[in-house]
């Protein structure tokens, strides 16, 4: 039976000196998430991917890899595509995966079948001959994405994968990301900066600072868990006596007045109806009504604001 964790983590500490990089660190991945690290530089990303990988040890805590100890064995389930690409500018396409498949040692047949599955996966098999030296970063990093996946590895740790890319790279390194966790039920540990990358492709975030786990959750639920809604509503024009009967509905929080439109924060989310129904009754008309989404990057920098 498969272990249901892709990766657990508990209590994991590391101090540098005075400094403490992570401060009991806790978290569990089913298998299968696109899952998204986020947080701030400095935050304890990068320490936490180095001690997943076995390239540090803990001070505390431990961590498991399909439930088995972060090591060598451990480390083979793993696909990683940390900061530099990996890839030597004066090999081609084919020959950068021929050199990465011979490190993972796979027999050439069947290496030479993997590698064609690959660049074919990855739209780069027109391309197989090419000098990579020349190649755009986009282009690149998918080159990249096929080297991490050279093994078959059902976890794929991906730093930063879309840094610095033009929009249609970076749509394009995405939408490979998004079918690769599709593919054969793989998990992807992704660490990003990036808040809308985050809330497109991953289906758990993870919020981290100052080496700490402030919270793991499906970005929807964290947007209505921490939402405060908010409506707008544009009307035709408004009286003293409107505003106040919206002021009186149990719903209403707070009311804000802007010439004709009315912002209103509700306690909880709400259909607008009765409060439509109740400017209507005051001789308000209602020309339009606006419900606020809040994004995970609204939230994200709330948190952060909190913490700090």
């Amino acid at each position: 039976m498969e272990h249901p964790w892709a990766i657990q983590a508990e209590g994991l500490t590391r101090r540098f000196g005075a400094h403490t990089a992570l401060d009991n660190l806790s978290f569990r991945i089913p298998r299968g998430t696109i899952f998204g690290f986020l947080g701030p530089n400095g935050a304890g990303k990068t320490t936490t991917v180095r001690l997943l990988l076995g390239l540090l040890r803990p001070d505390a805590g431990w961590a498991r890899i399909m439930g088995l100890p972060v090591g060598t064995e451990a480390r083979r389930l793993v696909g990683v595509l940390l900061d530099r690409d990996g890839l030597y500018d004066n090999l081609s396409a084919w020959d950068n995966l021929d050199f990465y498949g011979q490190i993972h040692r796979l027999a050439h047949p069947e290496r030479a079948k993997r590698i064609e599955e690959l660049l074919r996966f990855s739209g780069l098999w027109e391309r197989r001959s090419e000098l990579v030296g020349g190649w755009s970063k986009g282009m690149r990093q998918k080159l990249a994405l096929a080297r991490a996946l050279l093994a078959d590895p059902p976890l794929l740790i991906l730093d930063e994968p879309t840094a610095g890319l033009d929009p249609a790279s970076l749509k394009m390194v995405r939408d490979l990301i998004v079918s690769l966790a599709a593919d054969r039920q793989r998990t992807i540990f992704l660490c990003t900066h990036n808040l809308v990358e985050a809330e497109r492709m991953c289906n758990q975030v993870g919020l981290i600072r100052a080496g700490r786990l402030l919270l793991q959750e499906e970005p929807q639920a964290l947007r209505l868990r921490m939402s405060r809604p908010q409506v707008t509503i544009t009307t035709g024009g408004l009286s003293g006596e409107a505003v106040a009967a919206v002021r009186r509905l149990p719903v209403v929080q707070d009311v804000a007045v802007d010439g004709a439109d009315l912002t209103l924060t509700l306690r909880e989310p709400a259909d607008s109806e009765a409060i439509v129904a109740t400017l209507v009754a005051e001789g308000v008309g209602v020309r339009e009504v606006r419900h606020a989404t809040r994004s995970l990057e609204d939230i994200y920098l709330e948190l952060m604001q909190e913490e700090g």
